[in-house]
């Protein structure tokens, strides 16, 4: 997609280092492949357009039927739930809307730190050394400067009866933040062959 200027009724194309070249100096097969890209660009883009609408109707469609319901059973919660699985009346297609949150911790997450410390210099001398490395490599950074969630998170599932351990899970819990959610739409179709599993419709380039 080339930047043209024109200077003194000349026309130039910018290039990657920003350096103006004179049109006629450009290669023909640099424009062509120059003219492609921009028409591949400006379809790409369209489609990106397109999905984006498809996914607006969507979840306009799937929330319009969720307020039937509401209306039909006379339910008070108006809350759009964002895990929804809707089939056909045939059960040839199944429709799957769901979401998931995005976490981080916030500054808690170095006091539940300290406290975890805490128990590991008690414990240290009968502590399983196991546990104290599952512990410990927990809260170890990736190359990225970034802790391990799920690994943090899983120190919870430890059954450690201890008063100031309990005091840490608790202050992990209330460090997690919901940085952002994200929403799914995806979309089966029944194979009709023998076993009839529901085989996903991808709208994904790499799996068409």
């Amino acid at each position: 997609m080339a930047i043209e200027k024109t200077i003194e009724k000349e026309i130039f194309w910018e290039d990657s280092r920003q350096r103006l070249i004179p049109k006629t100096q450009v290669k023909i097969t640099d424009q062509s492949r120059d003219e492609m890209i921009e028409q591949l660009v400006a379809r790409w883009k369209s489609c990106q357009t397109q999905i984006k609408e498809l996914k607006i109707w969507i979840y306009s469609e799937v929330n319009a039927f969720l307020d039937l319901l509401h209306q039909e059973y006379t339910a008070n919660d108006k809350q759009k739930n964002n895990n929804v699985t809707l089939k056909d009346y045939s059960g040839r297609y199944k429709l799957v809307l769901n979401a998931a949150d995005f976490i981080t911790f916030d500054e808690k997450l170095k006091v539940a730190k300290s406290l975890i410390d805490s128990c590991i210099g008690r414990w240290s001398l009968g502590a399983d050394k196991n546990l104290v490395a599952i512990i410990n490599d927990a809260f170890r950074v990736n190359q990225q400067g970034r802790i391990s969630i799920p690994r943090v998170l899983g120190l919870r599932n430890l059954n450690i009866e201890d008063a100031e351990w309990q005091q840490a899970m608790q202050t992990i819990n209330d460090s997690i933040v919901i940085e952002h959610t994200k929403k799914y739409i995806r979309l089966y179709e029944r194979d009709q062959g023998e076993e009839g599993k529901f085989v996903a419709l991808p709208l994904d380039i790499a799996n068409l």
